[in-house]
């Protein structure tokens, strides 16, 4: 019985500190997100579908792979017992959609950019599981 306390205690000492890990990489991404959203702000998003533009443009796309730890799956395998909305895996598909334009705007900054239009976003589910999200990004980048 006393090795089963043990083991028990263990695993939830073991489980609190993964966690606390996971929530720290998570905080220090998304404030690294923000950091760079207000940097390349100044790089204007359209997703207008038939918009035309009189300067030249040339198409850059870029794509994120985003996991989720063992932790926010044990939890959203919990939330999906009970029901109702999976806020572990919205957090993880934020981060991916946002990580992508971030990236997106990079490609176009480096180009001397300052529009993308014609922006779309696909996501895929990968994982056996559902453990991974891919966001692809993709559009026009325009210089004026």
């Amino acid at each position: 019985m006393d090795g089963l306390i043990l083991q028990i205690v263990v695993f939830a000492i073991l489980f609190a500190i993964g966690f606390g890990f996971g929530r720290y990489n998570e905080r220090k991404h998304l404030d690294s997100l923000a950091e760079n959203e207000q940097r390349l702000a100044y790089i204007t998003l359209d997703n207008s579908r038939f918009k035309t533009s009189s300067q030249p443009g040339q198409m850059i796309s870029s794509n994120v792979v985003i996991s989720h730890d063992y932790f926010k799956y044990v939890i959203a395998n919990i939330q999906n017992f009970l029901g109702g909305r999976l806020t572990s895996y919205e957090s993880i598909v934020e981060r991916a959609r946002r990580e992508a334009i971030v990236r997106l705007k990079l490609e176009a900054e480096k180009m001397g950019a300052t529009r993308i239009m014609g922006l779309r976003l696909s996501t895929t589910e990968l994982g056996m599981q559902g453990g991974m999200v891919e966001v692809f990004a993709y559009g026009t980048a325009v210089q004026g």
